[in-house]
């Protein structure tokens, strides 16, 4: 991320999985394409010359806290342009996996135990406020100076732009509504959360099979906090910045 990203969007990543600091691993066994770990470009690198190499390559097994933005669109684009499944195996599919390759699939399964989690995207509002310059500054071993924070928030806000634009066009091709990846937000729920998988299709998530206790008290491998959002009668219209 530019600037190393904005601020807000760091402080969400570090909600996501501890498993997911480490490099993914990627490996194929018979048709199916396994991904463990965090999404970044260069493991969306590896998926990419996986695929290239292997067409018979029709599903992606993924365990995944999540991780970089423009990585997990790119990983997106890519299950969608081939219409490949997406397997939720393990404990999670989080952030960025649940934002950008989960719903991107022709068919997701999610297996016993598992959950898909959102806890934000770019549509949150006042993503921008609060910009946190203390990890570049412990990087740095001083503090900034005013031209050095106002050139790095120049820099953060026209990669939100860029990336704003970029995030538009993705959900327009897959055809969903981003408003599932602010739900917790527009609910007044400062959580991570799933929804049932019914709600799901509302957004636009379809062919999801799950079992018929997903989310339910006691089915969840994952230790992190999460909370089921059911009060969905309709889906709400998305946050624009």
């Amino acid at each position: 991320m530019a600037a190393m990203g904005l601020a807000s969007v760091a402080s969400a990543e570090q909600t996501e999985a501890r498993a997911n600091d480490q490099l993914a691993v990627i490996r194929s066994q018979g048709a199916v394409l396994h991904f463990d770990g965090r999404i970044a470009p260069e493991s969306v690198g590896k998926v990419r010359a996986f695929l290239d190499a292997d067409h018979a390559l029709t599903e992606l097994a993924i365990r995944s806290g999540g991780g970089d933005v423009e990585a997990g669109m790119a990983l997106g684009r890519m299950i969608h342009d081939r219409r490949m499944d997406v397997r939720v195996v393990g404990d999670i599919c989080m952030s960025s996996c649940a934002n950008y390759v989960f719903p991107a699939g022709r068919h997701k399964v999610v297996e016993s135990g598992a959950l898909v989690i959102w806890h934000g995207s770019m549509l949150q509002k006042n993503l921008r406020e609060g910009f946190d310059y203390s990890g570049i500054e412990k990087q740095l071993g001083r503090p900034l100076n005013w031209l050095e924070r106002w050139s790095m928030r120049r820099t953060a806000n026209r990669w939100f732009r860029r990336v704003s634009v970029e995030q538009v066009a993705f959900y327009g091709k897959i055809g969903v509504d981003p408003a599932i990846t602010v739900l917790g937000q527009e609910q007044g729920c400062a959580c991570n959360w799933t929804v049932p998988v019914a709600d799901m299709a509302k957004f636009g998530i379809g062919s999801v099979s799950a079992d018929t206790d997903y989310a339910a008290p006691g089915y969840a491998r994952w230790d992190g906090e999460w909370q089921l959002i059911t009060r969905i009668d309709e889906a709400p219209t998305a946050t624009r910045q």
